[in-house]
């Protein structure tokens, strides 16, 4: 059997290795469709008579490269997964169910507009075409199902639960709360205080006209009470949410984009840059996709599931976007009598509804959800994940309080892919912002810029507007709402700005003087570090620009060594590491030395909270930095006997320097960052037997957690996490002089040759042309759908 399967396998090979020209009679289109592709797997795709036909292709390709992958998020949209992974999925499933994503993408289909429903019955058409071909991927006869119809409500729900990656603040709340809770109001204000004075703002004072009316001020007051049952029960939720999540959730970890005008270029017209930092993972979330039809033409990053481009170019403008993470979720404490909760205006009863989960090999299971007019009940979640006998509805059947959420994402008024299709087709800024006004979630940094040489900024989405601290819970007993959201005209934005750049990085918004939109507050270095390298070159070039999103030079490193190098060793091995430091260029590449030495010592610094609050390595570097000029409170801790910010740093020193030869040796000469960090791209068929290791991927990786080039990794082991999934560079004077990257490839088959071919290019900093000319394309094969 085992031979057999190894036979089996090498055919696959063979068969997968040598693309010939097809052409393939398919329903649902309206002319024929030639798509051309390219010597990476990008799919150039060029309809004349439809652009609905463009549209078709695209879900074609994607099924064909990735649909085990889009099958997958449907499913954990819908709360799904059980019915073909088994029991292991329930508590996903309940979850995911619990907050209704695919309830709400049905809700908001018919709201969006008539362009986009036709592009997602078009897309699905395409999806559907090649499941009814049969040819099906490996994962499906490995699992023993075939997919079901995909529909319009499917990208929804897929749509939305990327935007709940990406924006799921709620998490804040309960953090907030905990903190509190330990250190007090002093404290907290010290942990979560004002962005520091002087660190990069992504808008200068010049480009707005008033800071207050952009921005709503925050009023401190009493959060609503929790009990610390109910906390403990939602920091459970919030841990296992993290678990499911693609996104990075610390604060001091997201994407870096920039545009600088044509004055700032060596070819007089803008140039803009973007690498949106994800958790890496296997296949990658993006597919790079050419896509023409008689009016519609858009290049760029898709995502599987979805149709068109949702970071790229057309003809005329290009964009890029990172993370705003403003508060856009927040909780609300429903104080409980019998089935209903309070308010001022009396009783009002919980909307409850039964759900039943098929397991593959187990019998359903059934679930109780309970939804309040603020939104679902996830404090449900909390007291237990599913047991055999035990419905959520008697887990809670005699609790006083619980609590329910309200997110953006979850109004049926969610047009989002409404503006992206919108931004597709603009052929100038004012198109491109009046495209922005469908935009509802994740609320984004989107840099701008065009041919004619106008570049911008816009953060579009709905914030909500409340009047209250929203970093803590709400109580619907005291009657807080939601008091509508901030009109478009008041969002951040801006049309060729003074400076003639504009730079972001998951940094503060708004100028300093005022309140902020995002709820990011520890973030600093990355921005820092990219103002300095574009205010370092009077004119770049596209070569600079991808210089920049590969530079691993740390500024945090550069703020923390002077005191490092101030120590006095005790022992040889902190001796040793001190003097790996010495002359360290600050660069975290493959063969640093210093880079390891310093993210040993930095790994004791990040422990400074441990004995205040338990976190091992909280996300507020920071605050490491200010307390240890300041000399500020964090650095005592009473049971070790520290006393001073002296003595911690004296500890750390000798902590690392212990740490670091018990897993490398004494030697420095084998301490080069690339052999200790490494990324590991795991497939989600990594558990199959037989093949299951063979999708698995692991390569040694530059950068660190907080240089552009980002590299964030777990501070245990050093195994790259998150970073960078994308890397674009947009060329205005050219447009098909533009570039990207991404790691692993285009095709999710393990036996295609583009199901890695990116990896090692993306790891070299290295790049593909993004361009719409078949000189750039090298060797190519096509396939013709016909009608």
């Amino acid at each position: 059997m085992h031979r057999r399967l190894l036979w089996l396998m090498g055919l696959l090979v063979l068969a997968s290795c040598v693309p010939v020209n097809q052409v393939q009679q398919v329903q649902g289109l309206v002319g024929p469709v030639r798509i051309t592709f390219d010597r990476w797997g990008v799919p150039h795709i060029r309809a004349q008579a439809s652009d609905m036909d463009v549209f078709f292709a695209q879900g074609y390709v994607h099924a064909r490269d990735r649909l085990f992958q889009m099958e997958l998020g449907r499913r954990a949209a819908q709360g799904r997964l059980a019915e073909i992974l088994g029991s292991g999925a329930i508590e996903q499933d309940r979850f995911f169910r619990t907050w209704g994503f695919y309830r709400a993408a049905q809700a908001a289909l018919p709201n969006h507009s008539e362009f986009t429903r036709r592009a997602l019955e078009a897309y699905a058409a395409g999806v559907n075409q090649f499941i009814r071909e049969g040819h099906l991927p490996l994962p499906f006869a490995l699992l023993g199902f075939t997919p079901e119809p995909w529909t319009p409500a499917d990208t929804l729900a897929w749509g939305k639960l990327q935007s709940y990656d990406l924006g799921q603040v709620w998490q804040d709340e309960i953090d907030n709360t905990f903190i509190l809770n330990k250190v007090g109001l002093e404290g907290f204000n010290d942990l979560r205080g004002a962005y520091p004075q002087g660190w990069p703002t992504i808008l200068q004072p010049e480009d707005l006209r008033s800071l207050d009316e952009r921005a709503q001020s925050r009023r401190v007051y009493q959060p609503a009470a929790l009990s610390p049952d109910l906390l403990e029960r939602l920091e459970r939720v919030a841990a296992f949410s993290r678990q499911l999540s693609l996104a990075p959730q610390n604060p001091d970890q997201g994407s870096n984009n920039w545009v600088l005008s044509g004055a700032r270029t060596t070819t007089g017209k803008p140039m803009l840059a973007n690498d949106p930092h994800l958790r890496l993972q296997n296949p990658a979330l993006w597919y790079i996709a050419d896509l023409r039809g008689p009016t519609y033409h858009a290049i760029g990053a898709t995502i599987p599931g979805v149709p068109g481009v949702f970071l790229g170019r057309n003809d005329r403008v290009a964009w890029g976007a990172t993370n705003v993470r403003p508060d856009v979720m927040d909780l609300f404490v429903l104080d409980l009598e019998g089935g209903s909760y309070r308010t001022p205006l009396g009783l009002v009863p919980l909307r409850v509804r039964q759900e039943t989960i098929r397991v593959r090999g187990a019998d359903p299971v059934t679930i109780t959800v309970r939804e309040s007019e603020y939104g679902p009940v996830i404090s449900d979640l909390g007291p237990a994940f599913l047991r055999p006998g035990l419905t959520a509805g008697a887990a809670i059947a005699t609790e006083k309080q619980a609590v329910a959420v309200r997110w953006t994402g979850l109004d049926p008024q969610d047009t989002t892919l409404d503006a992206y299709l919108g931004m597709n087709r603009a052929q100038n800024a004012e198109e491109f912002r009046q495209a922005l006004r469908r935009y509802v979630a994740p609320m984004q940094n989107f840099v701008y810029a065009d041919v004619e040489g106008t570049i911008g900024y816009f953060a579009p989405g709905w914030v909500p507007i409340r009047d209250w601290d929203g970093r803590f819970p709400a109580s619907a007993s005291k009657g807080q709402q939601w008091k509508g959201y901030l009109p478009f005209e008041r969002l951040p934005q801006v049309v060729n700005p003074k400076e003639g750049f504009v730079a972001s990085a998951n940094n503060r918004v708004l100028p300093h003087g005022g309140p902020d939109i995002s709820s990011y507050t520890t973030e600093v270095f990355r921005a820092q570090r990219i103002r300095e390298l574009i205010l370092a070159t009077p004119r770049a070039n596209l070569e600079d620009m991808a210089r920049w999103q590969g530079d691993t030079y740390s500024i945090i490193a550069r703020e923390l060594l002077p005191g490092l190098l101030a120590l006095q060793p005790q022992s040889e091995a902190a001796r040793r590491l001190q003097n790996a430091v010495r002359n360290w260029d600050l660069r975290a590449e493959l063969d640093s030395v210093g880079a390891t030495a310093f993210a040993f010592y930095y790994r004791e610094i990040s422990r400074m909270l441990e004995d205040e609050l338990g976190l091992r390595y909280p996300p507020v570097p920071y605050t490491f930095i200010k307390t240890l000029r300041e000399e500020g409170r964090w650095c005592q801790d009473a049971r070790a006997g520290i006393r001073n910010c002296a003595q911690f740093m004296a500890q750390a020193l000798e902590k690392a320097g212990a740490e670091l030869e018990r897993r490398l040796g004494p030697d420095p000469s084998g301490w080069q960052w690339g052999r200790l960090h490494q990324a590991s791209l795991t497939s989600p068929l990594a558990s199959a037997p037989l093949v299951g290791g063979l999708f698995n991927r692991t390569i040694p990786t530059p950068g660190s957690m907080h240089t552009v080039n980002v590299a964030n990794y777990n501070q245990d082991t050093f195994l790259h996490t998150s970073g960078a999934s994308l890397r674009t560079l947009f060329d205005l004077s050219d447009p098909d002089n533009s570039r990207i990257i991404y790691p692993m490839g285009q095709s999710a088959d393990l036996f295609s040759p583009h199901f890695d071919d990116l990896l090692w290019l993306w790891r070299d900093k290295q790049y593909i042309p993004l361009s719409t000319r078949p000189a750039d394309w090298g060797p190519t094969w096509t396939l013709e759908l016909r009608p």
